[in-house]
């Protein structure tokens, strides 16, 4: 029974052990391969602006950046910030036009430190549009229509001002020194995981645990075997033990 009980913990343990172990070793290269994936501090941004192309993720609330507030073209809602969009799709062609506010935005934390963001921010995640519509035709405040046919989908999005949001971008400085995020923006909504630190790093522990957790149990498997042949000795000798008293005992009754 021990020895079943050792090899079953030996086999379990090696199975946990080794896809912890694979899982670790992926998400860690991916750490170390793909940084600017956990939201940094908005104090840090300056010695991140000074390496070229070193791309960050900042959360902050909305605010208004240095075109104020404007009028959404597609919903008329006043908002610091707007992408208006339509799309149309023939078979596997899909073409679609975008316009985006003039100025950028502003995100902000909790001491007053800003940093400006966009405006072309094509990535949006966790955001709800303004306004959505299936036209027969482009819409008419667009200058350019698509360039493929078919049913045209319009949609706008906009950030009026006080949102949780979370943006990811190339950091650069202003001439006034001020952060700036550009390049391809990612904007997602304060609720994603990433606002609560990097994912991969969380799986990256997890599998570190996993790993552990392995390894212990292959060392509880290795002591249980290894006391086994011990135990069935001794269990042997009380047999033989128990076998010569039975023995003693029906020659003492002769």
């Amino acid at each position: 029974m021990l020895v079943l009980a050792g090899l079953i913990c030996v086999l379990t343990g090696s199975f946990l052990a080794i896809i912890g172990m694979l899982g670790a070793v992926g998400a860690g290269l991916q750490l170390r391969l793909l940084p600017g994936r956990a939201p940094v501090s908005m104090d840090s941004l300056a010695a991140a602006a000074a390496k070229p192309g070193s791309r960050v993720v900042v959360r902050g609330t909305v605010a208004a950046g240095p075109g104020g507030t404007v009028r959404a073209p597609l919903s008329g809602r006043d908002c610091v910030w707007y992408l208006a969009s339509q799309s149309a799709t023939d078979g596997a062609q899909r073409s679609t036009v975008e316009r985006y506010s003039a100025e950028p935005f502003v995100l902000q934390d909790a001491t007053g430190r800003r940093v400006l963001v966009g405006p072309v921010c094509p990535a949006l995640e966790q955001l709800a549009p303004s306004y959505r519509a299936e036209e027969e035709l482009p819409h008419p405040w667009f200058d350019e229509a698509p360039a493929t046919p078919g049913a045209v989908q319009v949609l706008e999005f906009s950030l009026t001002g006080g949102e949780d949001l979370l943006a990811a971008g190339e950091v650069s400085a202003a001439a006034d020194g001020t952060p700036v995020l550009g390049g391809e923006v990612t904007l997602s909504g304060g609720g994603d995981a990433a606002a609560f630190g990097d994912p991969l790093r969380r799986t990256w522990q997890r599998d570190l645990t996993l790993t552990g957790a392995g390894v212990v149990l292959i060392a509880a498997g290795s002591l249980m075997l290894s006391a086994a042949p011990h135990h069935q000795h001794q269990q042997t000798m009380t047999n033989r033990q128990d076998v010569v008293a039975i023995a003693l005992s029906a020659v003492n009754r002769n």
